[in-house]
């Protein structure tokens, strides 16, 4: 089936994105597309250039949340794990989860709050998706694999089954994570790589088959 996150009848959650990147303007592409869910805009450092560029109100820097209605939910348009897994610490507020209505969503997903499914995502079955899990444009995932909090599989990347990604790990672009294999906290696997064997936490593993290059304590291969 394909997901939406509310009832359509249901009264809009208002909600405010993290960020003001152009991974920010993907996900509020996103919001946009979800029924029940108006942006009331954008919040974090932005330049003139970032700013001039989103379709919602840049509302001002992080602090502008202290002060914000309680009623107001978030979600977090940066594409950096270790980030988003800061910023949840600071927020104390609802966080919202957005699920592309040209996402595929299998029986017994669970996927929680803050997460956000790219259109033609695909999650076959008894998946779990932890907090601000971002799951790009393309990406498979499949049954009985286990994604950790904040963590980013970007697009076009496929995750096997049984599989587990840890906290604020990023599988990039292209990449392939074979049946069974585990990719460590804030581990990177880097564009086009397949990884035959487990990553350890904090590395970077690259090639085919992939091999670890260096710690990290959470890399990224996008913005």
């Amino acid at each position: 089936m394909t997901g939406r996150t509310t009832d359509p009848s249901a009264t809009a959650a208002r909600v405010v994105v993290l960020g003001s990147s152009g991974h920010a303007r993907e996900v509020l592409a996103i919001a946009a597309s979800c029924a029940g869910v108006a942006v009331v805009g954008c919040v974090g450092p932005a330049n003139d250039a970032d700013a001039a560029r989103l379709p919602v109100p840049w509302l001002g820097e992080d602090g502008w949340l202290e002060t914000a209605p309680a009623d107001l939910d978030y979600v977090i348009g940066i594409g950096h794990g270790p980030t988003r897994a800061r910023l949840d610490r600071l927020t104390g507020r609802r966080a919202a989860r957005l699920v592309d209505p040209h996402a595929t969503v299998g029986p017994r997903v669970v996927i929680g709050p803050g997460t956000v499914l790219w259109p033609g995502s695909v999650l076959t079955a008894d998946i779990t998706a932890g907090r601000h899990v971002h799951i790009g444009t393309n990406v498979s995932v499949g049954h009985d694999t286990r994604l950790d909090d904040c963590a980013t599989l970007l697009p076009g990347c496929t995750v096997a089954g049984s599989c587990r990604i840890g906290r604020a790990a990023t599988i990039c672009a292209g990449a392939t994570v074979i049946d069974g294999v585990s990719v460590g906290a804030g581990a990177v696997l880097g564009a086009g790589a397949v990884a035959i064997r487990d990553v350890p936490a904090g590395a970077v593993a690259v090639g085919v088959p992939a091999r670890p290059l260096a710690a990290t304590g959470g890399g990224s291969c996008h913005e």
